[in-house]
């Protein structure tokens, strides 16, 4: 991959916002549909989509079509502790709408693929292209600000080196954390034996 041959990601990606208030009600709305939000407050601190964290809400006469998450979608939380995660479809048996917290990042191109977009984003190069390792206050981030992100366009070879070693490292993480919790409850459980025996 040639680091000097950089594209625009918005001449690779449809690149918007997530939907505002306008588009739903927390409250029910007589003969609309039901719809599960993905807030800021959805994702857990790796990025992953909380089930029990998404928001039941009612569409207005909107169309919502285009905010409902879609298969590969790259969402980037676009305020505060700014990251990126690849929506799953398979893993969500409602529809999910984006709420207006995220940048939606939509592939038009096979050869990028999702999960290279998603690494791309959460890495500290592009925040500082971004801007967002600089200044101070909440860092954010607009859809115009990544669409005129300049990326470099990965070759086959290097698109499946980089999903190989997300998930290698996304296994690893999820062992290692599973097997720190099983040993803080065997601590704890021998902590508990000791004090009451």
């Amino acid at each position: 991959m040639a680091a000097g041959n950089l594209t625009p990601l918005g001449e690779i990606a449809e690149i918007f916002m997530g939907a505002t208030v306008s588009y739903y009600s927390k409250l029910p709305l007589e003969g609309e549909d039901r719809l599960l939000l993905i807030s800021g407050n959805s994702l857990d601190e790796h990025g992953n989509i909380v089930e029990s964290r998404l928001i039941p809400v009612w569409k207005h006469k909107h169309n919502t079509t285009r905010f409902i998450a879609q298969t590969g979608d790259v969402l980037v939380l676009a305020r505060g502790n700014i990251r990126a995660t690849v929506f799953a479809e398979a893993l969500h048996a409602e529809p999910l709408l984006t709420s207006a917290n995220f940048a939606i990042i939509r592939p038009h191109q096979p050869e990028v693929s999702h999960a290279y977009l998603a690494e791309l984003i959460n890495t500290p190069s592009s925040r500082e292209r971004l801007g967002l390792s600089l200044g101070k206050g909440t860092p954010s981030i607009r859809a115009a600000d990544l669409r005129r992100l300049k990326v470099p366009i990965p070759d086959p070879q290097t698109r499946k080196a980089i999903a190989e070693i997300r998930d290698a490292r996304n296994e690893a993480f999820r062992a290692t954390q599973a097997l720190a919790e099983q040993q803080y409850a065997t601590a704890t459980s021998m902590i508990e034996g000791l004090l009451w025996s």
